[in-house]
């Protein structure tokens, strides 16, 4: 291959050629145009900035056609292995403003139609529209006379391939495939001749299938109870931890826990479970469990019955008070592609578009799994949104110095590493490390999912498993009073696996614990709230669901502490986590989305949970949701639910009736994009975390 050199201003860079393309004026063959579909760079310029044109072969002279011949030829040689690719550098054609030829940069193209060859007529063409809405001259494509073509026929036709895609192949399938290599190309569910170049998200949504309103027949199927009843795979789940209890949680929950209480955590089976997951459960329902009842019925009317009557009323049927576009706007869509993310950013590696319309295509549609890494870094702000690629490589340096730094901090403290509080925590932290996703290829030992050795935790020869426990011990250094909890190994193994750099995944999961912290801290009030909040968020949007639950003693809402306080990491599979927490991290709508994730379980699950009967029957069977859970219906239904919820506000807020009326402070947080911070508070000698 060519080495790569700066272009001077009279040159440009042919990135693709493709001989015997034709314009035809008129009916008659004699004024067809014969010419060259090219796409050329000129230096210093985006994907998005590459040039289409069409050039006559009659305005280039013999030693150019030559050059663009060759280059026609090499877009079909280039696939082969050891073939060097023919110079692309040629000088820049004098004659683009030529009336017989055209050019246009990629970004002002807003689709392209392809027609392939038909019985009717021999030639198939392409038809270019703008984002103003002209439409560019129809270009012909006479693979006849084309070689690149005429040589991939031949191939194809050695190779029994005539069909590409189902499609029959001809010229403009190597175009296609050659835009698709540099841009987002996506397309038209409605015309799939059709293909869409760089869609925003609307553009999508447009040629997106209309949705066929259901017969009247059919109104009443219900999608939640359908998935209920579905047979889904049950995903291998992650290995339950020791139902072990120390001395001194027996004791606290003995000291504060009302007799009820008592008797649920230590005769229900459903609740031992998840107790025996995470400690903090347990403590949870010792402390806190009675408290979230009694604070669910201080707010049980959380509006007055004037204003309530009303609110229903007018909120009667499933989205009669959203627009058609904000239902619209919740329409699920593809994967961002590596060429789309690439679009976003400039020549400098800056951002072009604002921050809200990215995170509103990643909220919408979620990152491929080639970007996903660079992806989570700036959802994270590990890398600053408005930052260039320079900048970030900079950063990159200052963040591995920088974590090196910390942890020499207690590899060289031989009087830290001595001490019995620091000692408990690494022994904490292992004894998580061991147990943590080891279903999971990267984290297996000798093809075992098992401990590296459940008589020394301190044993981990899994590489991977070896830096998470670095990180762990470091970051209880960066965040000396939270110390260790159990239920952040969950939290970083997913950074981990996306990451991969030591330093870049301990400075994600500081970042990410920021708003995590509160679900770790001693006194549970962290976790109190978020209960608290959802507990009022159930009964302002479905109240009917709630006064059910307080008839089957379940208006704490335990059935939901886990799913909470790792983000439902332990309730659905790996690849779904993943996935949910892209989600989350956009903090698109609000940075409490995962209440609306959680409100949108229990709406999804509503008719089968109004069938049950007390609070044992309840929890078994949000526990045993986790295999039946399908991601886009649920990120829909949260969608709408928290559009229903702005909505409901907004009429609350201006309502015409007498009666004041204050929005409870926790649901109007909810509105707020902001994190909600809650920080330890600084511990005291030998106190830790967990």
């Amino acid at each position: 291959m060519t080495s790569k050199r700066i272009l001077h201003s009279n040159e440009i860079e042919l990135l693709f050629v493709k001989s015997g393309v034709y314009l035809h004026p008129s009916k008659s063959k004699k004024d067809n145009i014969n010419g060259y579909l090219i796409l050329y760079r000129v230096a210093n310029v985006t994907n998005l900035e590459i040039t289409l044109q069409f050039i006559p072969e009659s305005q280039l002279d013999k030693d150019n056609i030559k050059k663009y011949n060759d280059i026609d030829t090499s877009n079909f040689i280039q696939v082969k292995p050891g073939r060097a690719f023919v110079s692309r550098i040629v000088e820049k054609p004098s004659s683009l403003l030529l009336s017989t030829s055209f050019s246009i940069q990629i970004s002002y193209i807003y689709s392209i139609q392809f027609r392939p060859p038909s019985p009717g007529y021999y030639y198939g063409s392409i038809i270019i529209n703008t984002q103003e809405g002209d439409k560019l001259p129809i270009l012909f494509f006479h693979d006849d006379e084309s070689k690149s073509t005429i040589e991939s026929q031949k191939l194809k036709n050695k190779n029994f391939e005539t069909f590409d895609n189902n499609e029959l192949y001809w010229g403009a399938i190597d175009f296609l495939t050659f835009l698709k290599s540099v841009v987002n190309v996506q397309q038209s569910t409605i015309e799939p001749s059709v293909w869409l170049i760089n869609p925003q998200s609307n553009d999508l949504r447009n040629f997106a299938p209309f949705k066929i309103k259901p017969k009247k027949e059919e109104e009443s199927f219900d999608f939640g109870k359908f998935l209920n009843t579905a047979k889904w795979k049950v995903l291998e789940t992650v290995a339950t931890l020791s139902a072990k209890t120390k001395n001194s949680l027996t004791d606290l929950i003995d000291e504060n826990a009302p007799k009820p209480i008592k008797d649920i955590l230590y005769t229900q089976p459903e609740v031992i479970k998840i107790g025996d997951d995470f400690d903090s459960a347990r403590i949870y329902l010792a402390k806190w469990a009675q408290q979230v009842k009694e604070e669910a019925e201080r707010s049980s009317n959380l509006m007055g019955d004037d204003i309530s009557s009303k609110i229903d009323k007018e909120l009667s049927g499933e989205n009669v008070i959203l627009t058609q576009e904000e239902v619209n706007s919740t329409t699920r869509l593809n994967l961002i592609s590596k060429t789309e993310w690439e679009s976003y950013f400039d020549y400098s590696g800056r951002l072009r578009i604002t921050i809200d319309e990215l995170k509103s295509r990643i909220f919408h549609g979620g990152l491929s799994e080639e970007i996903k890494r660079e992806g989570w870094l700036f959802l994270l702000e590990v890398y600053p949104w408005e930052s260039s690629t320079e900048e970030r490589l900079v950063l990159d340096q200052s963040y591995e110095s920088s974590y090196l730094d910390l942890k020499k901090k207690w590899i060289n403290d031989d009087v830290k590493r001595n001490n019995e509080f620091w000692k408990d925590q690494k022994f904490r932290i292992e004894k998580d490390i061991n147990r943590t996703d080891r279903n999971l290829e990267i984290f297996k030992s000798n093809g075992h999912a098992e401990g590296d050795d459940e008589f020394d935790v301190s044993n981990i020869t899994n590489p991977h498993l070896y830096k998470m426990r670095e990180i762990l011990i470091t970051y209880n250094e960066y965040n000396e009073n939270l110390g260790y909890v159990q239920g952040m190994s969950d939290l970083l193994s997913p950074l981990y696996v996306l990451i991969k750099d030591e330093y870049l995944v301990f400075y994600a999961f500081a970042h990410f614990m920021i708003r995590m912290e509160r679900n770790f801290l001693r006194d549970q009030s962290g976790m109190k709230e978020q209960m608290v909040t959802l507990n009022k968020l159930l009964q302002f949007m479905i109240p009917d669901l709630y006064l059910h639950l307080e008839k089957c003693s379940s208006t704490d809402l335990f059935f939901m502490f886990r799913s909470l306080l790792v983000w439902f990491k332990r309730e659905i599979s790996f690849e779904q986590t993943i996935s949910l927490w892209e989600v989350l991290f956009t903090n698109y709508y609000t940075s409490q989305f995962h209440l609306f994730i959680g409100l949108a379980i229990l709406s999804q699950n509503k008719v089968a949970i109004t069938e049950l009967q007390d609070f044992s029957d309840v929890i078994k069977y949000v526990n045993d949701l986790g295999s039946s859970i399908k991601l886009d219906p649920l990120f829909v239904r949260a969608e709408l639910l928290f559009l229903k919820f702005k909505r409901k506000v907004s009429l609350i807020t201006r309502s015409e009736t007498e009666e004041e009326f204050t929005l409870d402070k926790d649901l109007e947080g909810l509105l707020s994009k902001n994190l909600v911070i809650q920080k330890e508070k600084p511990r005291e000698e030998g106190q830790g975390g967990g």
